[in-house]
């Protein structure tokens, strides 16, 4: 696997990710009625190639689920 590291403010996390399939430029549409308030995801987008991506919620999953030190 691969640690992706993010820094959001002055906190960063690592996220260990099976695959790095690379960077796209997307738009990000609100998620349906049944995944509204689905913690950690802000959005879905379809990729460039047709498929379906989540959007991940960084400043949320990292107020939610960061071990404090």
């Amino acid at each position: 696997g691969h640690v992706v590291i993010l820094n959001v403010g002055n906190q960063s996390i690592g996220f260990v990710v099976d695959q790095l399939v690379g960077q796209e430029e997307v738009v990000i549409k609100p998620l349906g009625k049944m995944l509204q308030g689905t913690p950690g995801m802000s959005g879905a987008t379809i990729t460039g190639d047709g498929r379906i991506a989540l959007i991940l919620d960084v400043p949320s999953m990292l107020k939610r689920y960061a071990r404090r030190i």
